[in-house]
């Protein structure tokens, strides 16, 4: 007997292909990472404008700076320029937000899920710990004086791609490639890396650093191979997730935009 409302086989093979080829790399919806992004403790402004990047630039070719010694080509120009193609995972490193609070917040687009996390800021004319801040000296809560100068110790903004991993003085260590020119373009030559430090913990630093995002010993291992990009050897042949890191420059932005390098 034949049931009445069955359904050929023929048809089930066809919403079968169609539900897989339309739920493989789903994106959670942009009102939902917002909601868990603000639940994290993460600034919406923030995030707005890396929705921008993500609308406006993900077709862009990005040129990367050649570094003025060539001691650093293999690492840091090994490909001259990539595109952004979406990769599943953001991160949103808050520098307005105080060094004790978690302001690092690493979001998951298929998910919808926002991790935070406490990081580390560049300490740029001052010590490793100074509690108070002083004219052109960053405090360990405070992050105000920014600069894309060798040497500087110092953060920079903007935005980047996630590039190759190594093993370097603090372990496993997750290379960071500027895309600003004159903001951040020299972060590869700077050795501008996301690595671990003891005195940094889940939900906060208690210290600064010589210019690198760093991150609790217990994190780094998630967050790289959450971000990293492709390589062959050090050298990098994909990119991976955005980093965009909120200062004064990007406070100062309208809601939802992202004039680069301006």
């Amino acid at each position: 007997m034949v049931l009445k409302h069955s359904v050929n086989l023929a048809t089930i093979f066809c919403l079968c292909l169609f539900y897989v080829n339309n739920t493989e790399g789903a994106r959670a919806k942009w009102s939902t990472i917002e909601k868990n992004f603000k639940d994290a403790g993460g600034d919406l402004k923030a995030l707005s404008h890396v929705k921008c990047f993500l609308s406006l630039y993900g077709e862009k070719e990005f040129s990367f700076r050649r570094p003025d010694s060539s001691s650093n080509d293999r690492r840091c120009y090994n490909i001259q320029s990539a595109k952004y193609t979406h990769p599943r995972y953001f991160t949103v490193i808050d520098y307005i937000k105080s060094g004790f609070k978690r302001r690092l917040f690493l979001v998951d687009t298929e998910t919808g899920n926002v991790k935070p996390l406490g990081v580390a800021h560049g300490r740029y004319k001052s010590g490793y710990v100074r509690f108070f801040l002083k004219p052109y000296k960053n405090s360990l809560k405070y992050a105000r004086y920014f600069a894309n100068i060798p040497g500087s110790k110092a953060p920079s903004s903007g935005f980047y791609f996630a590039g190759q991993e190594y093993v370097g003085k603090f372990g496993r260590s997750m290379i960071l490639h500027g895309l600003e020119p004159g903001i951040n373009d020299k972060a590869c030559e700077r050795a501008i890396v996301i690595h671990k430090h003891s005195m940094v913990t889940k939900r906060r630093a208690y210290v600064m650093s010589s210019g690198c995002p760093m991150v609790s010993p217990s994190q780094i291992n998630p967050l790289i191979d959450a971000l990293k990009g492709d390589q062959e050897g050090l050298g990098l042949t994909a990119p991976g997730g955005l980093v965009f890191i909120y200062g004064p420059r990007e406070r100062a932005w309208t809601y939802g935009h992202c004039p680069l390098s301006k």
